[in-house]
């Protein structure tokens, strides 16, 4: 720099400080840690200096505020720049911005950038490209973008957040000095009694520190590393975070040493004392720590994600060799088109690996295979798009894949990519690594662990939208366009964010190669994990309704109805098609007392939507393909509220619905009154309760074996099972059970008259109001205590909770009585599949879900009304028609079910019935169905093998007349 003493009013100099102090912060944030990038740059003229030489520090002036990133001011130049400057000006209210001053620095953010674009847009008809925006925010270069779109700086394919792959493979080059002391101790063996887990407080690190607990004895010790000030706060976020997925229990925090430290620091942040502690204690380290974002550049992930790498290896050479498991990710292996076999070995190809994030990983891993090499016994575990749990659904929200369904459905639209993803349940990974690592047997040095089977993006979004999220697919550009302007607008979504990784034609190579087909051997994997059981579930429906009821349930997502209400789009295809022949009575006959009426079939050939009247002279539409239904169920322009006008009173009559029943209801008090239980419902609850379920079901056989070899299944096990589990889920006395019971059947059995019914109902609610005013006043640790909390908190009223607690009851009690009956028939009249069964009880689920689907119990319906004017299936549907969804129907329909009149247990996808709804209607309680009817059907045929009818089953008195279809006795004999 110059000596001279500047001017008083020096312009140049003043410019080329500003812009010197812009490139220096820039430079800062690309090397290191946001919070280590100075706050304040000065620039002096000269430095000034002791006699020694050296810089006089006490001499150098203090920071101003007029040294701030925000005063620093180069002025506009042209006439573009002046513009660009106004308009940052008008967005982020500052007199003046600088043309050399990121637009981040002057407090913009990812939604006023949006902003900003929207109006360069108007003011020069242009887009601009976001991607590149996001890497130099600035008034200088956004003005050369906007005269020179063809400028090679400016968009050229450069990947601003990673490195290139020479660079990779110099960082990839592991110290001299991490080789293991030669007076260290050996390696131990196991079993291990003093753990090191990094990145505790994580996703994955919750389910490690989880199965370490399960996975070691009593006396052993898991320390956890945690970014923390003391060991009080570092304890009560290893607490929370495992509190946070369901996975606390009691005595955890017994075993658990939480360390406060930071692994992005030297020796991990800790003490002297603590660190030798750890090296001289620790046995065996599971190194899960990362910094995971798509869109830090890799010199800000560093830190934590290489040089933590190192640091631990560090830790493992010293006083004792340990031995450390990398918790690495598919993502190393470069991204290629077409398909590609990636074997569990050492990498060996640095390009095509893009992003910080990848790059990052796959220097560590390198460094990792080093270490080996040295004498360290490394291990590397490359896991797939890590997923929630295929046990409980519990899932981390911030995950990419997370953010971008949350982000298609805050847009209501999907991109059409052809892009495979390999989702991990988060739990198999974390007992694969704890299994591999705490058995301590295995000599290979690298495992793959990626899915069941790949899915492709587009199947997600296909799940998503089965589960009754209405989403539009649209090509890449133009779903990219949608994005773009509703976050300019200003609209919440959570894809903001990663603008950075979407341009305008295509997404950034870290979304993902389309067209890619890599494949991962898993040759050591099974080696290590074989008799084990530990595999990962497939992502399929059942997975995904899983994860889905989590987020809903967690309030991450809208419901189905709630998304549905913000995108709700008209159909435009208006074709009327009204028949003009009389219309048959409804109830239609059945033929056989297992399938639905034939004539559904034959009408809905002729017409897909036709017409039926009912007993009380109502004209509906009848709904009868699998498409169909799941069309109206997921449209909010076809209420579920009685008193809509056109609604079908043939199942309700005149009862008034009492508050509470969400299930005829619309949103938002469906929606509302929906959220209060769904967790309560969530499959590990349901299957805590299987054991409960076990002991219930064993007393009634063994009840049912002492008095003979007959019985009526219905009575002596059907109808008292399904009453138990209720009234123990209620906490309401079993003794009871022969009130709702009773009242249950008047109020569903379609003969009844409406002074009958509407009698039924008053006194069923008179009860249950006598039961939640005693919860009220004395409430326990249950699911209706927690209602109480609930009402309390002005979530709910008194007699809202009164409908809701009969409406479980009601719901949960007679569908599992009449499945469990029906069932039990069905099984004996095909012995064959009986026998498949019990040569493999494994079976037993899938045999549940083609129960469901084979017999779909509930043959009178799902009532909606039309809210306005629409097309469905080609038939003009008017504001005011009611409809009858026949789910007995849809579920045989042969556009989706192979042989769907045959009853076959080991049918590929039974889960796609609709025996339990669709869309934001779907019954909350299907998890207990599915373990109740496993548990029932299983222990019945396990106690009485020879179980077999003892009637035929023609004569069986089967329930024609009532709302749910079922059996009311099943005389068999053993």
């Amino acid at each position: 720099m110059s000596t001279h003493r500047p001017l008083a009013n020096d312009p140049l100099t003043s410019a080329w400080a500003a812009g010197l102090r812009s490139s220096l912060r820039a430079f800062a944030r690309t090397h290191l840690p946001e919070a280590m990038v100075p706050a304040h740059f000065m620039v002096l003229p000269d430095l000034p200096h002791l006699p020694n030489g050296k810089v006089d520090r006490a001499a150098l002036p203090a920071l101003s505020a007029d040294t701030s990133p925000e005063r620093a001011y180069l002025a506009p130049r042209t006439p573009v720049e002046k513009h660009l400057a106004r308009i940052w000006q008008d967005l982020l209210g500052l007199p003046q911005v600088g043309v050399e001053t990121s637009f981040f620095d002057l407090g913009g953010d990812s939604l006023t950038v949006l902003q900003m674009a929207a109006q360069i847009r108007e003011s020069y008809d242009i887009r601009l490209d976001l991607r590149r925006m996001f890497e130099d925010p600035t008034v200088a270069r956004l003005a050369r973008m906007i005269g020179s779109q063809a400028d090679p700086a400016v968009t050229g394919a450069g990947n601003p957040r990673g490195i290139d792959a020479e660079a990779m493979r110099a960082d990839a080059v592991l110290p001299p000095d991490i080789t293991p002391h030669p007076e260290a101790l050996p390696a131990t063996q196991g079993p291990f009694h003093h753990i090191l887990l990094t990145g505790g407080t994580g996703y994955t690190g919750a389910f490690l520190l989880r199965e370490l607990l399960d996975r070691t004895p009593a006396t052993a010790t898991v320390h956890v590393l945690v970014r923390a000030q003391t060991p009080r706060q570092a304890t009560d976020r290893v607490r929370a975070n495992l509190a946070e997925y369901g996975l606390l229990t009691d005595t955890d925090m017994d075993r658990v040493a939480a360390v406060p430290g930071d692994t992005g620091r030297p020796y991990l942040g800790l003490t002297k004392d603590t660190y030798l502690r750890l090296a001289a204690d620790t046995e065996l380290v599971i190194h899960n720590a990362a910094v995971s974002s798509w869109i830090v550049p890799y010199p800000q992930l560093k830190p934590v994600n290489v040089f933590g790498a190192l640091e631990v290896l560090r830790l493992a050479c010293r006083t004792r060799i340990k031995a450390v498991h990398f918790v690495s990710t598919i993502g190393v292996y470069p991204g290629h088109p077409g398909e590609r076999t990636w074997h569990e070995e050492a990498l060996t190809e640095s390009a095509h690996v893009v992003g910080g994030y990848r790059q990052s990983k796959w220097v560590a891993d390198t460094l990792m295979l080093q270490a080996r090499e040295r004498g360290i016994p490394t291990h590397v575990h490359r896991l797939g798009a890590v997923t929630g749990s295929q046990k409980s659904g519990a899932c981390s929200p911030d995950t990419f894949i997370n953010h971008l369904i949350k982000g298609c459905i805050q847009l209501g639209a999907y991109l059409d990519l052809d892009l495979l993803l390999d989702l991990v349940p988060v739990d198999h990974c974390a007992a694969a690594v704890s299994h591999i690592a705490l058995s301590a047997r295995s000599e290979h040095a690298v495992f793959n662990l990626p899915s069941a089977r790949p899915t492709a993006m587009n199947d997600i979004f296909e799940l998503i939208t089965a589960y009754g999220y209405r989403l539009r697919r649209l090509d890449y550009r133009s779903w990219y366009r949608e994005l773009a302007a509703a976050v300019e607008r200003g609209e919440d979504n959570e894809l903001a964010r990663y603008l950075p990784l979407f341009g305008t034609d295509q997404p950034a190579e870290e979304v993902g190669y389309q067209g890619s087909r890599p494949a991962f051997t898993t040759t050591h994997l099974d080696a290590a994990l074989e008799g084990t059981g530990i595999r990962p579930h497939p992502v399929d429906r059942e997975l995904f309704d899983l994860y889905l009821d989590h987020f809903v349930a967690t309030g991450f997502l809208p419901s189905p109805d709630e998304a549905a209400a913000r995108h709700l789009r008209p159909t435009t295809v208006e074709t009327p098609t009204m028949t003009t022949t009389p219309a048959p009575v409804f109830p239609l006959p059945r033929t056989h007392p297992l399938d639905p009426p034939p004539a559904y079939r034959e009408l809905a050939a002729e017409q897909p939507v036709f017409q039926v009247r009912t007993p009380r002279g109502e004209h509906v539409w009848l709904v009868t393909r699998h498409e169909d239904a799941r069309t109206v169920l997921t449209d909010l322009r076809f209420s579920s509220d009685p008193k809509t006008p056109g609604y079908p009173s043939y199942i309700s009559g005149d009862t008034p619905i009492p508050p509470g029943f969400f299930l005829n209801q619309d949103a938002p008090d469906h929606t509302r009154l929906r959220r209060l239980v769904t967790r309560e419902f969530l499959i590990t609850q349901m299957e805590a309760k299987r054991p409960r379920m076990k002991a219930i079901l064993d007393d009634l056989l063994a009840a049912m074996a002492a008095r003979g070899t007959t019985a009526d299944l219905v009575r002596d096990l059907a109808f008292p099972m399904a009453a138990t589990v209720m009234c123990e889920l209620l906490d309401v006395p079993y003794e009871d059970h022969h009130i709702f019971v009773t009242l249950t059947d008047t109020i569903l059995d379609r003969s009844s008259t409406p002074a009958q019914a509407e009698g039924a109902a008053r006194e069923l609610m008179a009860y249950f109001d006598k039961v939640v005013t005693a919860r009220e006043q004395q409430p326990t640790d249950d699911m209706l205590g927690r209602l109480v909390a609930q009402e309390e908190a002005g979530k709910l009223s008194h007699d809202e909770f009164v409908g809701l607690a009969a409406l479980l009851m009601l719901s949960g009690y007679d569908t599992m009585a009449q499945m469990i009956g029906l069932g039990t028939a069905t099984l004996l009249e095909h012995p064959e599949q009986l026998a498949a069964l019990r040569a493999d009880p494994a079976l037993y689920p899938q045999a549940v879900e083609e129960l469901l689907r084979y017999l779909s119990i509930n043959h009178a319906g799902l009532p909606r009304a039309a809210t306005e004017d629409l097309t469905l299936a080609g038939t003009r549907i008017s504001k005011g028609d009611g409809l009858l969804v026949m789910i007995n129907a849809a579920n045989r329909d042969a556009a989706v079910f192979t042989e769907p009149d045959t009853f076959d247990i080991h049918r590929p996808d039974p889960q796609s019935h609709v025996a339990f709804g669709h869309g934001f209607h779907k019954c909350i309680g299907l998890t207990l169905a599915r373990v109740e009817l496993s548990t029932v059907f299983a222990g019945l045929f396990e106690k009485f093998p020879t179980l077999q009818p003892a009637a035929p089953l023609e004569e069986l008195p089967f329930r024609h007349d009532m709302v749910l279809y079922g059996v009311r006795a099943l005389p068999v004999t053993w």
